[in-house]
C-alpha cells in the first residue's frame, strides 16, 4: 500500500507543473457590471529533462519518458455587480507519453474577483481573487490530465499607474492543496507574477513577465515525503494585440530558468496563444 501511495505522490508531482495558474491571470481592472468575458488560453509543451536529486542537476529524459501536452483553458465570466466578477473555467488537455495518450477535461474551476482599490487616480489598483478547484478529471487517464484534488486558491493582483508607455503588474497567490486519497495530501503552493507592459501603440502591447511557483512536499499520513517539493521560475515574452473592439490576441512563449528550478520533469519552453473577448 505504501508503494502505491508513493507512486500516486510522484504522479501528482508530475501533473501539477504549471508555470502559473489562472488564479492570477489578468490585471487588477475588472469588467463592468453586466459585461461578459470569455478567455481561451491554448499552450503546448513537451518535457525534456527530469530533476536528479542526487546530483542536483537536470538529466535528459529518454524518448519514452517525455510527455507532450496540448492544453486549453476555457473560461466564462460575468459581472453581476460593480467590481465583482464570477467565473467558471474548464481546462481541456491532450497528452501523450510513449504508447499512452489521453484527452479530456481537467479539474473544473469556480472563480471570483473583487476590486479593493479601483480609483484610477490611486497610485496602485488592487483586486482580490479566489478559486475553488473541483476534482472532476478522469481517474483512468494515462497520462493523467489533472491531479483530482479539491484545492482553494487566494490571491492579490496589483497594477501600477501608467508611466508614459509603461505599466507594471505584481501578483501573488497561495494554494491550499487537497488530498488525492485518505492518506496522501499534495503540498501547498505559492505563486507569483511580475509583468511589465510597454504600449507600442493603440493595438500592440509587448510584455515581459517573470513568473513561477514554489510547492512544498507532498505528505503521506501527515509525514512530508522527501524529494517531492518543486520550484519553477520562468521568463515569458509576448504581446497583446487588439484585433477589434472586443477581441485581444496574445501570443507568448515561456522558458524556465533551469538553475533556479528543481523537482519533477521540466519542459524547455511553453508556447501559448490566448484569445480574450470582453463584451
Amino acid at each position: 500500500m505504501k508503494k502505491i501511495s508513493i507512486l500516486i505522490i510522484l504522479l501528482a508531482v508530475a501533473v501539477n507543473g504549471l508555470i502559473a495558474t489562472p488564479l492570477i491571470w489578468r490585471g487588477a481592472t475588472n469588467i463592468k457590471p453586466k459585461q461578459f468575458i470569455v478567455q481561451s488560453n491554448f499552450y503546448y509543451s513537451q518535457t525534456a529533462k527530469t530533476y536528479n536529486w542526487t546530483t542536483n542537476k537536470w538529466d535528459t529524459l529518454s524518448a519514452k519518458k517525455k510527455t507532450s501536452s496540448i492544453n486549453a483553458d476555457i473560461m466564462f465570466g460575468y459581472s453581476p455587480l460593480k467590481e465583482l466578477e464570477l467565473k467558471v473555467l474548464v481546462p481541456v488537455a491532450s497528452k501523450s507519453q510513449d504508447t499512452f495518450s489521453s484527452f479530456g477535461i481537467g479539474d473544473i474551476w469556480l472563480k471570483a474577483r473583487y476590486g479593493l482599490i479601483t480609483d484610477k487616480k490611486a497610485p496602485l489598483l488592487l483586486t482580490f481573487t479566489g478559486a475553488l478547484v473541483l476534482p472532476t478529471t478522469s481517474k483512468d487517464a494515462k497520462p493523467a490530465i489533472d491531479d483530482r484534488t479539491m484545492d482553494i486558491g487566494l490571491g492579490l493582483i496589483s497594477q501600477t499607474k501608467t508611466f508614459g508607455s509603461f505599466l507594471a503588474h505584481f501578483r501573488l497567490g497561495y494554494w491550499l492543496m487537497g488530498k488525492i486519497n485518505d492518506s496522501t495530501k499534495v503540498g501547498d503552493m505559492f505563486e507569483y507574477t511580475a509583468k511589465f507592459d510597454y504600449k507600442l501603440n493603440k493595438q500592440i502591447t509587448p510584455f515581459l513577465t517573470i513568473l513561477g511557483t514554489m510547492q512544498s512536499k507532498t505528505k503521506l499520513n501527515g509525514v512530508a515525503i522527501d524529494k517531492t517539493e518543486k520550484n519553477r521560475h520562468n521568463v515569458q515574452i509576448g504581446l497583446a494585440y487588439k484585433a477589434s473592439k472586443v477581441l485581444w490576441i496574445r501570443p507568448k512563449v515561456s522558458m524556465p530558468i533551469a538553475a533556479m528550478c528543481k523537482g519533477g520533469p521540466l519542459a524547455p519552453y511553453t508556447i501559448g496563444l490566448d484569445f480574450w473577448v470582453i463584451k
